[in-house]
């Protein structure tokens, strides 16, 4: 009996032992792998970064436009790659983590695009940047298991250290991954097909940006010498207003909904914040006034959401339009999101997510929204804030509301989901928006006619 208890004991001992050792083999090799997953799937990632700002970067967009995110991105990646090998490992961990999310988030757009629309442009480079990505999510998460307990640190340093790390990481998070990824999305969004026009009514068009970029957009012809420049909102394109067209296309305005730069058939680079924005617009109004249904003195713009920030920066600049019609207002900069909530806790997200939007699309927003909106008038302006989903529409537009001066409206409606109103209050939205623009466009015309009739005054 006491030969088989000591048997046991053996055996259960060098079971522990070969234990120890598999373990060891597979830490000492995943140690010598560490370097060299890291430098690969870096380049990868970097490969990616350089093909989408020179050699596939979207139709229309100059050599230069993104050369300060290309740069930022070389800088970084060789600060990595040289001091990665001697950090310590939860630098290292960090650093692979850090890098790998970026990645990610960059290529799964491509990802996205390659295996719902179709493969073309940097989206080959964006899928080697996904596997990239998981190669460094599993190397950052590997490093810290691989390294458990060297240092000699005793228990309570090691709590320590853990304590220090997850305040550390998530304050990295919040302030730095989630906005940069936030910014990576919306200055990067694939294009999506657009397809046919909702009808026979629309004909296919091109206009020209005042910045030179060509825009393809519907143009749905007027039968009251009126038309209104529809313009979408940020994440989408001219498909997204087809409900808003529709509507004033029943009213007989003539309707140009057209694709901002970089979404749709339009040239460009995407940036969901409008930035640039402007110059689409004013090339529309410049399309708008060479037709001969239209008459130049009756041109009015309906913005949605990031078209809705848009016009108000086109109106408080020039007075081609005649009537404003913003549905959705909301920021358009870290100056309009300090103006509704001042400096809180949101404030290290949202610097972070405009200052990094600026770097990758290469351009950056106008003037704040509260100091445009005081320079609209005489044009009239309706501004309509819902305030289901997107709860903070109200406080900015109630903010733009007093800034403004008249004629200034403004339309409430807490129940109703951002920029939905058409879809569900039709009734009230139909006679709300058509009553605005029928007034101001009358008096627009009456305007006009007045300055053309010869006076018979001596």
């Amino acid at each position: 009996m006491a030969t088989e208890q000591s048997n046991a004991r053996t055996a259960s001992t060098s079971s522990n032992r070969s234990n120890t050792d598999d373990a060891m083999r597979v830490g000492s090799t995943l140690r010598r792998w560490e370097t060299p997953v890291f430098v690969a799937a870096t380049l990868a990632a970097l490969l990616h970064a350089l093909d989408d700002a020179f050699l596939n970067r979207q139709p229309g967009v100059p050599l230069g436009q993104h050369a300060l995110a290309a740069l930022i991105s070389v800088a970084a990646a060789t600060v990595a790659l040289l001091t990665f090998s001697r950090s310590r490992p939860g630098v290292r961990a960090a650093i692979a983590l850090v890098f790998g999310v970026l990645a990610l988030v960059n290529g799964a757009l491509h990802l996205v695009h390659a295996t719902d629309v179709e493969t073309s442009g940097s989206d080959v480079t964006g899928v080697l940047a996904v596997g990239a990505g998981i190669a460094l999510l599993v190397l950052g998460l590997a490093i810290p298991f691989v390294h458990r307990g060297e240092g000699g640190a005793t228990g309570a340093r090691r709590w320590g250290y853990r304590l220090a790390v997850f305040v550390g990481g998530a304050l990295i998070v919040y302030a730095f991954l989630f906005p940069i990824s936030g910014a990576i999305v919306q200055t990067h969004k694939y294009r999506e097909p657009i397809g046919a026009p909702p009808s026979n009514a629309y004909e296919p068009v091109t206009f020209t940006a005042t910045d030179g970029l060509e825009l393809a957009g519907w143009y749905r012809p007027s039968r009251n010498r009126a038309a209104v420049v529809l313009v979408h909102g940020g994440g989408g394109d001219r498909t997204g207003a087809i409900r808003h067209a529709e509507l004033l296309g029943r009213h007989g305005y003539g309707v140009l909904l057209y694709d901002s730069r970089g979404r749709g058939e339009s040239e460009g680079s995407p940036i969901a914040f409008g930035w640039g924005w402007a110059k689409d617009v004013r090339g529309a109004i410049a399309f708008l006034r060479e037709r001969p249904d239209v008459d130049a003195e009756r041109i009015g713009g309906l913005g949605l959401s990031t078209g809705a920030d848009v016009l108000i920066e086109v109106a408080a600049g020039q007075r081609d339009l005649k009537v404003v019609v913003a549905d959705g207002a909301t920021a358009e900069s870290f100056a309009d999101y300090r103006n509704l909530d001042g400096l809180d806790e949101g404030t290290p997200f949202y610097l972070t997510l405009y200052t990094a939007a600026r770097v990758l699309s290469g351009t950056g927003p106008g003037r704040p929204l509260k100091d445009l909106v005081a320079e609209v008038a005489p044009t009239p302006l309706l501004l309509i804030a819902t305030g289901r989903d997107v709860p903070s529409e109200l406080g900015f537009n109630r903010i733009y509301a007093e800034a403004a001066r008249e004629p200034v409206e403004l339309w409430e409606l807490p129940a109703v989901n951002h920029t939905a109103a058409v879809h569900e209050r039709p009734r009230a939205y139909e006679q709300r928006v058509i009553g605005f623009l029928d007034q101001a466009l009358r008096k627009a015309t009456r305007s006009s006619s007045q300055k053309r009739e010869p006076s018979d005054r001596p």
